[in-house]
């Protein structure tokens, strides 16, 4: 499904119902999962959406601008967190949802945030995994030095042409995010990417500088009401564990997993375990 924003963008979204079953209830509130920069909605997978559909959950994935099958936007228009919030509530709204639980992955978890403090009535409860409550905020480290070096390469790089060359480029940048407990072989990252490149690669996203341009939200954490799981792995060489801990203390209430040898990802194995913690996060909404 393609929904078109106030602005005329379009949004790609994908819902997935509720399985119903005798040891379910299919009227609890739905789910909606916000991938990270440049991530397309299919990196949320069914060892994930089954779980939740079969505790009774709807889930809704969607692509955000700028990825996927979602509108690419004009290299002269920029746009902050707080336009990806609004297209994470226009997602909601063509769902008929008005109130959801939010996981938020990296920058998801950014825009997470913004809902649960912008729009409080539309989060029941908030999870964040890998996320920062402020890009660039003097209090919170910078990501790794040899990781912004490789990156800093890139940036001046041009793109691969070629779709196993782009392939490649997504499989490297996952392999330095990467921690040292789960590991996924090589043939599993380079087919999850071949599927991101035919299915609408996009490396010019201005996702990056809709982070950049959004200011730190480590001082309204205090403000925030829905119960809030706190994810992140203890090796993130893009965000340090340093953020995980700001998010944990500024939010009132907040339970913190630290994951030990987890990088900046959200691996399949450590999917259950996850499920685990939500069932227990997403019955504080109803208390």
């Amino acid at each position: 499904m393609v929904t078109q924003t106030p602005f005329a963008i379009g949004i790609f979204s994908e819902c997935f119902e509720a399985e119903a079953t005798d040891k379910n209830h299919t009227d609890l509130l739905p789910v909606l999962l916000l991938s990270g920069a440049d991530a397309h909605c299919t990196r949320w997978g069914p060892t994930l959406i089954t779980p939740l559909q079969v505790l009774g959950h709807r889930v809704v994935r969607y692509d955000h601008r700028d990825s996927g099958l979602s509108t690419k936007m004009p290299p002269d228009v920029g746009y902050t967190l707080d336009d990806l919030a609004n297209d994470a509530l226009t997602v909601m709204k063509t769902h008929g949802i008005l109130c959801a639980h939010i996981i938020g992955r990296s920058m998801g978890g950014m825009v997470g945030q913004l809902l649960a403090l912008d729009h409080p009535e539309h989060v029941a409860t908030l999870t964040l995994v890998g996320s920062t409550p402020g890009l660039g905020d003097e209090r919170l480290p910078m990501a790794a030095d040899w990781l912004l070096e490789l990156m800093t390469e890139r940036l001046f790089a041009e793109p691969p042409l070629s779709d196993t060359d782009r392939a490649a480029w997504i499989v490297e940048q996952e392999e330095w995010f990467a921690g040292s407990r789960f590991v996924e072989a090589n043939e599993s990252r380079l087919r999850k990417a071949l599927d991101e490149v035919a299915r609408c690669w996009y490396p010019q996203s201005g996702h990056g500088a809709a982070v950049g341009a959004s200011p730190s939200r480590l001082d309204r954490l205090g403000q925030i009401t829905a119960p809030t799981l706190v994810v992140h792995g203890t090796v993130d060489p893009v965000f340090s564990v340093e953020h995980a801990l700001a998010l944990a203390e500024g939010i009132p209430g907040a339970e913190l997993w630290l994951v030990d040898e987890l990088g900046h990802e959200l691996p399949d194995s450590l999917l259950p375990k996850l499920v685990e913690r939500l069932r227990t996060l997403f019955a504080q909404s109803r208390n």
